[in-house]
Order: structure tokens, then C-alpha cells, then sequence
């Protein structure tokens, strides 16, 4: 069987700091109508879960305004920033993040979801 090769996959990586997650360029493209973003954890599965959010659902009223977390993109990378994030991602995954430091897991498009999927076992 032929098989190409193509360097647009779905595959990245996220950086966990102790202040903000980095998305690496490869997953720039799913934030593009992100206006702010929810992240959901799946202990059971190791999981982080990101949903982009358009400014028209994020402004609707039907998320908790809470849950919703601003998104900073550039050319080259995609910042969401939160310590407290950051301190529920480690305490839910047993993680720790040294200041200036970060620690780097494979992340993932997941179209069945519409979410980028961070697999805290694959670093």
C-alpha cells in the first residue's frame, strides 16, 4: 500500500507551566474562532480537554462566564493562562511544576469532540 507523507497532522504538543498551558504552532489552527476556551479533565481516561469557544456561544449565557478562560494566539503558539488552572490540572494529575519550568505532553485534535485533547500519560 502507497502511503504520502503529510506534515499537517493533528498531533502537538502542550507545555504545561506553572502559570499558563503553550499549544505548539501544529495546533494553531484549531483555535481560530476561539474567542475563549473550557477545559474539562477526564481522571479515568488521563486527559485534558479543550473546547474553543466562539464569541457568539461564549456571549449567550448558556456557559457559566466562570468556566471560560481568555486565549492568547500568535504565529507560532497558542497560551492559556491561569494559575488556577494550572493548580487544578496538577492536583488532578499529581503534577509538579517548578516556576519557569514546564513539563510537555502530546496533544491532539479530536474531531468526534471538536477538542484538543492533552494525554497526561504521553510525555
Amino acid at each position: 500500500m502507497l502511503e504520502f507523507f503529510d506534515d499537517d497532522t493533528k498531533t502537538g504538543i502542550a507545555s504545561i507551566y506553572d502559570r499558563h498551558i503553550l499549544f505548539n504552532s501544529k495546533l494553531i489552527k484549531y483555535f481560530d474562532s476561539a474567542y475563549k476556551v473550557r477545559i474539562g479533565i477526564d481522571k479515568e481516561e488521563n486527559q485534558v480537554y479543550v473546547f474553543m469557544i466562539s464569541k457568539d456561544y461564549a456571549l449567550s449565557g448558556e456557559i457559566n462566564e466562570t468556566s471560560l478562560l481568555p486565549v492568547s494566539i500568535s504565529k507560532s503558539y497558542v497560551r492559556v493562562a491561569s494559575k488556577s488552572l494550572i493548580n487544578f490540572i496538577s492536583n488532578s494529575f499529581g503534577l509538579k511544576i517548578e516556576k519557569g519550568k514546564s513539563i510537555q505532553f502530546k496533544a491532539s485534535y479530536d474531531e468526534a469532540k471538536k477538542a484538543i485533547v492533552i494525554n497526561m500519560e504521553d510525555k
